[in-house]
């Protein structure tokens, strides 16, 4: 067993861990290793025993360490060919004997023996098969399999080294895609010894390992595309090592515990994942506003709740280059239309947006100060609201493609909804409420500006605005009449909350005449007049004189009854409009009313008295 190191890794019952510590432990005896695990569950502590600390873990979990004694059985580490072979070329212990003596004997056409007799090679055309099969792999996935290095030891500075790199290439020369990920390797050098075999690399995964400090003479030619998932790197760290991959376009470094971009990466990057760390902030991330290239960006899975964490989310000093046109910003805090304001003028190339599973998206589509609705957004609303926030450059929405009809149908219900607020709103908070709908005066010109109808009532010195939340403005005055027959009404009075729908309004008359329920019908009678119509010849004829001066003629919208004095009360009735059977809300129907609304409630049984 090789002499425990520092920073070396270690495998214990299939269980990773590093080396942080070797050493006594005060009040027991003998040697002890500290041991970071991978599985920070699987610890004790953070490196600190009875008040002392003895290592500290690069993990941010307070149970990730563990003391272990140096004689407990470790599992063995594989060479990067052992490894290949055990995944891809696995053979009886027979056959990876049979293999060697392939390898040398028959290679040279010799005959083998075997206690002065020859042998039969039985299977050994199965074993050139797989070595033949070896050498056309592109893509070898080795996570897992507690690969160390060229050799299957710790030391790997040994005279066979450089002979075990190159059967690497030998054996497998043709590999694009190499993962290594979830292994036993702490040192960049192994793995470059490793890599530097593989002349065709282009990507190479590297997740879950730990390493020791980048050693200054190394450089991964050729390699474009590098994963370093859950190593526990810095940023600066990264950053460094992404400066040894000088083709390097792609880059992965999710869940990091990163919190802050604090230094560039290379101008080449295409491609960067940030996924399930701790960033909070898109300003965070300003220094990859220096990236000429970049055209994708994930930040999936992080705390994301701002634009700007340090100063106010209206002032922007960072901006990102219009190549980047692809963005993921799903399962982050964003709980702020606010934020997605400001997203077109950080992001200013940007077609490609996903972006679902944020607070923001749990809300109703209006704010507590417009409604009462405490139901969340359905998912085709949070859609329209969403695509209406960016201009027409976006065209893919959460992996929806965005039609013309998709665009013109959010944009026309994200006015109407600006309307409903502005609606319940006075006209002094107007300004405030329309700088945060950016976009309100570029739709207005596209759509036409919404109908705003603020709630009024009478007053002493003319109407007044009724405050939005008070319950005036959420009551209807009705006034219902019954006919009794004989010119004779029976009449009721009630303030009605304009959440009710019909069925409800219907069941409150039915309890004020004792009415059978829904065996009435409720008519509304409008302040607007009809001419009335007669039968002429068989057919309707609206009985209008068309020489009788404009002033003989009753005003249709000024709400104004016929007087004596002026045309015949017997030539005009009222617009009547029947109160459906429906679950919307009469307020909405008698949205910007003024006094009573009266309701004609009429049974069968003296229909004919109307």
């Amino acid at each position: 067993m090789s002499i425990p190191v520092v920073g070396q890794r270690r495998s214990f019952d299939g269980h990773l861990s590093t080396i942080r510590y070797v050493g006594t432990v005060q009040g027991t005896t003998g040697d002890w290793l500290g041991v970071e695990w991978d599985d920070a569950s699987r610890g004790k502590h953070s490196g600190e025993h009875k008040g002392v600390r003895y290592f500290s873990c690069k993990s941010k979990h307070p149970t990730a360490g563990s003391f272990v004694r140096p004689s407990r059985p470790s599992d063995q580490p594989l060479s990067f060919l052992e490894a290949l072979r055990e995944k891809y070329a696995s053979e009886s212990e027979d056959g990876l004997v049979h293999n060697a003596l392939v390898s040398g004997a028959t290679a040279r056409g010799k005959a083998i023996e075997i206690s002065g007799k020859v042998v039969e090679e039985v299977g050994f055309d199965k074993i050139r098969k797989q070595l033949a099969e070896l050498q056309e792999l592109r893509i070898v996935l080795l996570d897992g399999l507690r690969v160390v290095g060229v050799l299957a030891s710790y030391d790997q500075a040994q005279v066979s080294h450089s002979e075990a790199a190159q059967k690497i290439g030998e054996t497998c020369p043709k590999i694009t895609e190499l993962d290594l990920s979830r292994s036993l390797l702490s040192r960049w050098r192994d793995v470059w010894d490793i890599c530097n075999q593989l002349k065709h690399l282009k990507r190479l995964k590297l997740n879950g390992n730990r390493f020791q400090a980048l050693e200054d003479d190394l450089t991964f030619k050729g390699i474009t595309e590098l994963h370093l998932e859950d190593t526990i790197l810095s940023w600066d760290e990264i950053a460094t090592i992404a400066y040894r991959f000088p083709g390097l376009t792609s880059l992965t470094a999710s869940t990091n515990q990163l919190s802050e971009i604090t230094c560039p990466l290379p101008s080449t990057i295409t491609t960067l994942t940030l996924e399930h760390n701790e960033i909070t902030s898109i300003s965070a991330l300003r220094h990859l506003t220096t990236l000429p290239k970049l055209e994708h960006l994930s930040i999936r899975g992080n705390g994301i709740n701002t634009v700007n964490q340090d100063t106010t989310d209206a002032t922007l000093d960072f901006q990102f280059p219009p190549t980047l046109r692809s963005l993921d910003l799903s399962r982050n805090k964003i709980a702020s239309w606010t934020i997605l304001n400001k997203l077109p003028g950080v992001f200013p190339g940007l077609t490609t947006l996903r972006i679902t599973g944020n607070p923001l998206f749990d809300q109703p589509p209006l704010p507590p100060s417009v409604t009462e609705a405490s139901k969340p957004m359905t998912v085709d609303e949070a859609f329209m609201l969403t695509l209406s926030c960016f201009p027409s450059s976006l065209t893919t929405l959460n992996y929806s493609t965005i039609s013309p009809q998709d665009r013109s149908n959010a944009e026309m219900y994200y006015l109407s909804l600006i309307g409903k607020e502005l609606s319940a709103t006075t006209e002094a908070e107007e300004p405030a409420i329309l700088a945060t709908h950016p976009r309100y005066s570029e739709l207005c010109e596209l759509y036409a500006e919404p109908t705003i109808a603020r709630a009024v009532v009478p007053g002493s010195s003319g109407a007044r605005i009724i405050h939005p939340r008070s319950v005036a403005a959420r009551l209807v005055k009705m006034a219902f009449r019954l006919p009794l027959g004989n010119d004779e009404f029976k009449s009721q009075v009630k303030e009605i909350p304009g959440s009710f729908d019909t069925y409800q309004v219907k069941a409150l008359v039915s309890r004020l005449f004792g009415l059978p329920a829904f065996g009435f019908r409720l008519v509304w009678e409008t302040d607007e007049w009809d001419p009335v119509e007669k039968e002429v010849g068989g057919e309707a004829v609206v009985e209008w004189d068309e020489d009788s001066e404009d002033e003989d003629r009753p005003d249709l919208g000024s709400g104004l009854e016929p007087t004596d004095g002026g045309p015949d009360k017997s030539r005009f009735v009222r617009r009547e409009v029947e109160l459906v059977d429906s679950t919307r809300d009469v307020g909405f129907l008698f949205q910007g009313e003024v006094g009573e609304v009266r309701i004609r409630v009429e049974i069968p049984d003296y229909a004919s008295t109307r």
